[in-house]
Parts: structure tokens; sequence; C-alpha cells
């Protein structure tokens, strides 16, 4: 014949798990250590009230103690659902020059973490696959279309520009989604007389006349 086990059996919760419970010992330690703290801040004679009171609680909440302390792995093991947006299709064109003199150093920033060598001419030429997202909350303009690349904003398509890619996107029943395209980084070389490295982004898109 089997013993019986002097302990209770732990209570499965509503999802059909067993409940996780903290054992007794920690919870008079724990007790014991929290009478100690307020006996030393009030007086000597509340130790034992204290401690008596504390058990009691962390008995009563054992299940909740417990239940935090054990780690969610689902939550952990989860990765995140990458997002998928619709992609124009690659003409190779890359006909469309958008406005970066503003963003000269967030476009250097992102040249120096891809490093190129120049081609034939001397430039050099970076590939990217860009963002477009319609900005609807600018008081003073509801066709604003922003251009970011990774983690930088590289620019904003002109006033015309984005009148036309709004245009597309109602045709293409794409209306205030992001979008994405192709994207070159063209950098032109120094010169002897000027120094300065201009920046100019150039997209992969073809915009309705």
């Amino acid at each position: 014949m089997k013993e019986s086990s002097s302990q209770p059996p732990t209570a499965p919760d509503s999802s059909g798990k067993e409940k996780p419970e903290i054992g007794v010992g920690p919870i008079l330690g724990l007790a014991l250590f929290l009478g100690l703290m307020i006996g030393a801040a009030t007086d000597k004679s509340h130790i034992l009230p204290a401690t008596l009171i504390c058990a009691i609680i962390l008995y009563t909440n054992r299940h909740k103690i417990a239940a935090q302390d054990t780690p969610n792995s689902t939550s952990h093991n989860a990765s995140p659902t990458p997002k998928i947006y619709y992609a124009w299709p690659e003409s190779k064109q890359y006909a469309v020059t958008i406005s970066a003199v503003p963003y000269q150093q967030e476009i250097q920033q992102l040249a120096q973490e891809n490093p190129v060598n120049p081609d034939s001419t001397g430039t050099k030429r970076r590939f990217f696959l860009a963002l477009l997202e319609p900005v609807n909350d600018n008081p003073y303009d509801d066709n604003v279309i922003r251009v970011d690349i990774g983690e930088h904003t590289v620019g904003y398509l002109s006033y015309d520009q984005a009148q036309r890619f709004r245009k597309l996107l109602k045709d293409h029943q794409l209306s205030n989604q992001i979008t994405t395209c192709m994207a070159v980084l063209i950098e032109n070389a120094e010169t002897q007389t000027d120094q300065t490295v201009r920046y100019g982004i150039k997209l992969d898109l073809a915009l309705p006349a």
C-alpha cells in the first residue's frame, strides 16, 4: 500500500495547470525578517505580533507570490511578428529624388554605418530598403510623406511628389499605409577645391503624372 503524502496536493488553476506555491519555510523566514524590521523601527515588543501578522498575510497570498516569481516561458520565447508592408515594383530607374539637404547629418551617419568603395567615377552608392510613411498630423499639409531608412529619417517627398504619391496609394487601395521601395544613397566624391561631402537619396518609384 502506498503511503499518502502529508502535504495536500496543489490545486490546479483555471488553465488546468497546477498553481505555483511558496513553501512554509520561506514564508516564516520572510515574516520574521519583516517583523524584525518593524520592531527595529518601532518597539521590540512589536516583533512577535508583526511577525505573526506578516506570516498570515504571506501564507494567504502564497499562490500570488509564487506566480509572480514563476517566469512565463511563452512571453520569453515568443518573438515579435515582423511587419510586412507593400513593396513597390523595382524598375532600377531611381527616378524620384527627395529633398535631403536638411538631413545631411542623418544620411552621413547612415553612410558611415554602411561603408562602400567608390566606383570608377569616384562616387559611392549604397542601396537600401526605404519606408514611405504618410504623415497625417501636419496641420499645414495633409499630403506629407516621410522617407525612413532603418532608424534614420532621410527626407520627405516634395509637395508635388507627395500629392502624386498619395494618388498612387489611393489607386492601389493603400491610402495612409506604410509602403516600401528601394533607395540609393549617393555620396559625391570630395574634390581638392571643395572638401564638403554631399549626400543624395533617390527612390526607385514610379509616380503618376
